[in-house]
């Protein structure tokens, strides 16, 4: 069995600490901290913690695709990335204590080839087998189609392997045309998806349950500090969010959905999956910037978490 997390629009994030910071003049950075940044990237730096492995796969160019790939070998995660003739994009996030401000500058991502997508595509199932999960997460760079997910989803139902989608928009939209195995939109993406603002709960429930009809078997509703709700055509539970003291909400959906596949990967109850899924978007909360959660973390909170079924 085998774990592949797909990041088609990974980043170096650099995050820059400027004290009290003035425009049109000098400022002197005080600090500067580099991250292989990207959701599928993510999934697998949580995969890694809870000891499962996995292989990182997307597109990476240039010096920024080297110190990416660099950082994510360090941390004992397969690697099996496409190089590109263009330099990956760097986000650049600026923050001043002083002033308490928090300001993005993030770049588009390089342009992506014909050769690429296919020998990304031929690199992707040449070694996933039935019953094997590959999870699309995240944003696409130029040159990618809206559909990308879509097709990829639809190659992986023929060789029986299961995909997990974390998407929004028009990429959310056609991915969810393919039937994947499991979805985990957020209140935001399920508004945005059927054009419509939800007045309560029940309503959000009714209008997530009629994607089931697509061919999806799972689905995953984040309501951020409402906890979660986890919906099949056989059964619906309600995950209660923790009280928790956050430091930091950077990766935290992306650790639920390792969570989930690593639930699916070792044949879990729905219960049990959904316990580690939420108690390891929970550990990854209570981390400093784009750490995820730690084993220790997700096995301790993991005892606290309420399911309840409805």
């Amino acid at each position: 069995m085998m774990i592949k997390t797909l990041t088609l629009n990974p980043a170096l994030d650099k995050t820059i600490i400027v004290e009290s910071f003035r425009l049109n003049q000098l400022n002197r950075i005080k600090k500067v901290h580099k991250d292989a940044g990207g959701k599928g990237i993510n999934v697998s730096k949580m995969l890694k913690n809870l000891g499962q492995p996995s292989t990182a796969s997307g597109f990476l160019g240039g010096a920024a695709g080297d110190y990416i790939k660099s950082e994510v070998k360090k941390m004992g995660i397969t690697t099996e990335f496409v190089e590109t003739a263009e330099e990956t994009r760097t986000n650049t996030k600026m923050v001043d204590p002083i002033k308490n401000t928090f300001t993005d500058l993030n770049e588009a991502g390089a342009f992506i080839s014909g050769k690429n997508k296919a020998e990304l595509e031929e690199k992707i199932f040449k070694d996933l087998k039935k019953n094997d999960i590959l999870v699309l997460a995240g944003s696409v760079p130029a040159g990618v189609g809206d559909d990308i997910y879509y097709k990829l989803i639809k190659t992986a139902e023929k060789k029986g392997i299961k995909t997990i989608l974390d998407a929004d928009g028009p990429l959310f939209r056609n991915g969810i045309k393919g039937a994947p195995t499991l979805i985990k939109p957020n209140e935001h993406e399920l508004s945005l998806h059927f054009k419509e603002e939800f007045k309560d709960l029940k309503m959000m429930i009714k209008k997530a349950e009629s994607l089931l009809d697509m061919g999806i078997k799972m689905i995953m509703l984040s309501l951020g500090k409402e906890g979660a709700v986890f919906i099949t055509a056989a059964e619906k539970y309600k995950i209660e969010p923790l009280k928790l003291n956050v430091k930091s909400t950077v990766g935290a959906g992306d650790a639920m959905v390792a969570g989930l596949a690593y639930g699916l990967e070792n044949n879990f109850s729905s219960v049990e999956m959904l316990k580690n899924a939420a108690a390891c978007s929970s550990a990854t909360l209570i981390r400093e910037g784009t750490e995820m959660g730690s084993r220790e973390d997700v096995k301790r909170l993991k005892k606290s978490i309420q399911i309840k079924k409805f």
